[in-house]
């Protein structure tokens, strides 16, 4: 019997550094970016936006995938969403030339805009990473409806540029036969703009950026089960550095967040907006809400309650945490008993890649340590660090 008590510690800090992938081509070498502590720039001759399905979670996650050229010993590496950004150096930069109607999207002629190309030679004169899209982890045993085993649909859920917040313009597309093929867009006039993929595919486009800056490209991934007829979705977050390669700090404190779901005259009462209360009586403290994404004013604790998951051969601790905070701290720890047992975080083992839910909240699974097979104990620690 496995029994359940939760109180949270979680770290806004990675755990490794992020990786900068450049592209590995000779000459390219020459404008790979000086980063800083925390960072590691890491060249790829191809790298793709590789997504994966959950069974057992009925979810999709995502992030970029390193595929190693042909004979190459290395072996390819799937990066969470954070853990990774797409560089493009100024050699990037291009003017609009044609003037047929259909690259009006690429602004007037003599425009400037930044590309990934959609294939290698180009990718490689560019001296830019060559970067694709894959469901390699989504199964083609007709899971999901359509030909080849199961089809995937890629839309554009949102466009961020984290440094330059009005500049979010963005495009992928393909070239066939000269003619224009949008395919990932939120550009009004593109309304049917969705790319189509096999499971287990992969596919190539076109990306472009109309500014320099670090962008944050949100997807939506939809397929519909075969076995029920139930269409299911889930978001996948990249980050693109065109002529960028630190992705900002978060910003959001504590404070801040109170400041936004309160309003004046209840932000500045601490009996009712203060970290330890629980105004709405869901049984989540401000402190917890501010944690786990939840609403302090509205019972949610269905929405945001960590939950324990059945694997079969094994337990999966769900948790909803935010990520764009300050000085705030997320800890899961577990123990084989109450009282006379130390909680140890050792004992959930970060599993799979998180999964986004909406800016700034993700969704972590934790597999519980197998040696906990009768009971065991969970907790979800916040701490704040500053208000």
């Amino acid at each position: 019997m496995l029994l359940l008590s939760f109180t949270v510690t979680l770290s806004t800090s990675p755990a490794n550094d992020v990786r900068v992938l450049v592209s590995s081509v000779a000459g390219a070498r020459a404008s790979d970016p000086t980063v800083g502590p925390g960072y590691l720039v890491t060249p790829e001759p191809h790298v793709d936006l590789n997504i994966t399905w959950n069974s057992t979670l009925q979810t999709f996650s995502g992030g970029f995938l390193t595929q190693p050229d042909a004979g190459s010993t290395a072996q390819p590496v799937q990066f969470g969403p954070k853990d990774a950004v797409a560089y493009l150096p100024s050699s990037g930069q291009r003017q609009r030339t044609s003037t047929a109607d259909q690259y009006d999207f690429q602004g007037a002629v003599g425009d400037t805009y930044w590309i990934f190309p959609s294939s290698a030679p180009s990718s490689n004169a560019n001296l830019s990473l060559y970067l694709g899209f894959s469901a390699y982890g989504v199964p083609d045993d007709g899971t999901f409806t359509g030909s080849g085993g199961g089809r995937i649909l890629w839309t554009v859920h949102s466009v961020e540029n984290l440094t330059t917040p009005s500049a979010t313009a963005f495009y992928g597309y393909a070239v066939t036969s000269g003619n224009v093929g949008m395919r990932l867009t939120l550009d009004p006039g593109y309304p049917d703009a969705e790319m189509a993929m096999i499971a287990k595919g992969h596919s190539h486009l076109n990306l472009l950026f109309k500014a320099p800056g670090m962008y944050r490209i949100t997807f939506r991934l939809r397929g519909t089960l075969a076995s029920t007829g139930q269409e299911v979705s889930g978001l996948v977050p990249a980050y693109f550095g065109i002529e960028q390669w630190q992705i900002p700090a978060a910003t959001l404190s504590y404070t801040a967040w109170r400041d936004l779901e309160f309003s004046p005259s209840q932000a500045s009462n601490p009996l009712v907006s203060g970290p330890n209360i629980d105004p709405d009586g869901d049984g989540f403290l401000n402190q917890e809400e501010f944690a786990f994404g939840g609403y302090p004013l509205v019972p949610d604790a269905d929405l945001i309650r960590p939950r324990l998951i059945d694997a079969g051969n094994a337990w999966i601790l769900t948790v909803r945490q935010r990520t764009n905070a300050s000085g705030l701290t997320i800890t899961p720890v577990a123990s084989a008993h109450l009282e006379g047992s130390p909680w140890r975080a050792d004992l959930l083992t970060p599993h799979g890649q998180p999964r986004n839910l909406r800016e700034g909240i993700d969704e972590f699974d934790y597999l519980l340590d197998g040696s906990l097979t009768d009971r065991a104990f969970l907790r979800v620690r916040t701490e704040l660090s500053a208000p």
